[in-house]
Order: C-alpha cells, then structure tokens, then sequence
C-alpha cells in the first residue's frame, strides 16, 4: 500500500494531467508504460507509485517545476531550507 504522503504526491500529479486535459494514456505513452500501469499508480488501492524519472518526465511536460511536487507553497516561506527539504521529502516518498 502507499503512505499517505506518496498518496498526497501522486494526487498532485493526477490534478496537473487533469489540468492539462491529459489522459491517462497519453500519460502511460510519455512514460513508455500502460494506461492500466498509470491507474493503478492514481488508485489508492494499489502500491504501486510513480517513479522520480515518471515525475521527472511529466513536469517536463507540462512545464512545471519538480520541487512544487514535493513541497509546499507555505514551506517557501520563513527560513526554510528547501533543498534539505526537498531531499528529505524525495527520500520520504521513496519509501516504503
């Protein structure tokens, strides 16, 4: 099963392809995986996830900085160390 912080990454992900009116095949074709692949990463009952080189290669697409996938707009603020923090979160959704 996935964390509840892999789950929370990977509805990020679903609401940018739905933003971009993007299906879950032509997400599957950009990934080189099949559509069934990307739905049982988008279903909460399943393990599996997608991988940094999937989301990587997906807010290249849509054009969208990867460090927003794993942190928060209200970690941008105060004196926070985002690439400590980012790492920490990267490391926190691999896992399990």
């Amino acid at each position: 099963m996935k964390t509840e912080y892999q789950q929370e990454i990977i509805h990020k992900i679903r609401q940018l392809r739905q933003e971009h009116n993007t299906s879950q095949s032509a997400i599957a074709t950009l990934l080189g995986i099949s559509p069934g692949q990307v739905g049982n990463i988008e279903s909460f009952r399943t393990g599996h996830k997608y991988t940094l080189k999937h989301i990587k290669a997906i807010c290249d697409e849509f054009k969208y900085p990867v460090d927003r996938i794993f942190i928060s707009d209200d970690d941008y603020s105060g004196d926070t160390d985002i690439i400590s923090l980012l790492i920490t979160n990267i490391i926190h959704y691999e896992e399990s």
